[in-house]
């Protein structure tokens, strides 16, 4: 039983913690104090909802309609764009973009909506869990429960570590250099990441057409 906690707590860790969107945006909100603890609440409850529709099968109906596929691409890939394109604004239209010297933009309302936006309009990630722990819980018919619960364990554990460690080193992370980094880092990752998704929708998009 604690064997088949440990397998979901490894492979939930090796999921979640890869530097993407959702891990940066914590990263920000941490360092600014911008409602950390609820920024990571939200995205724990994200990670929750979407380890539990891994067992459901819920990835069957993505793969199963294709246009469904095409809207959340091009969905995603608008969030990501619209938030890169405020994160390079910061850095190359604004003389000192620390939180010191910037106003605080996001209040609680627009942190729950782009938590939720960064933790379920990757459509990459979300069809990457459905499919990874969703696979990984079917190797133990009996003990999907305990698997599960190591994958949830895990999503707990980074993004209260995560909190954590970027408070104690919030004073470094918003020195004005190192805060331009970050946002530049940021906008070109988000940048990058949904012009992706917006290829892939596209090429989905042809292949519909075709057949």
């Amino acid at each position: 039983m604690m064997s088949v906690y440990f397998n979901g707590l490894l492979l939930g860790l090796s999921l979640i913690m890869a530097l993407g969107p959702q891990n940066i945006f914590l990263i920000k909100q941490d360092a600014r104090k911008n409602h950390p603890v609820l920024s990571a609440l939200i995205c724990f409850f994200c990670d929750f909802i979407l380890i539990i529709a891994s067992v459901t099968g819920l990835h069957q109906i993505l793969l199963a309609h294709p246009k469904l596929q095409i809207s959340m691409l091009e969905l995603g890939a608008a969030f990501l764009l619209y938030y890169a394109s405020k994160a390079l604004h910061s850095v190359f239209l604004k003389k000192n973009p620390t939180t010191e010297n910037t106003p605080q933009p996001h209040n609680r309302i627009q942190i729950v909506l782009f938590a939720l936006g960064f933790g379920l309009l990757n459509p990459h990630a979300i069809i990457d869990t459905l499919v990874i722990i969703g696979s990984g819980s079917s190797e133990f018919p009996t003990h999907e429960v305990a698997f599960l619960s190591g994958a949830v364990t895990a999503s707990l554990l980074w993004f209260s570590g995560l909190t954590l460690i970027t408070h104690f080193f919030a004073n470094i992370l918003t020195k004005n250099k190192v805060w331009k980094g970050i946002e530049l880092f940021s906008g070109l990752l988000m940048g990058f990441i949904g012009i992706k998704l917006g290829l892939d929708g596209y090429h989905l998009l042809l292949k519909i057409m075709v057949l």
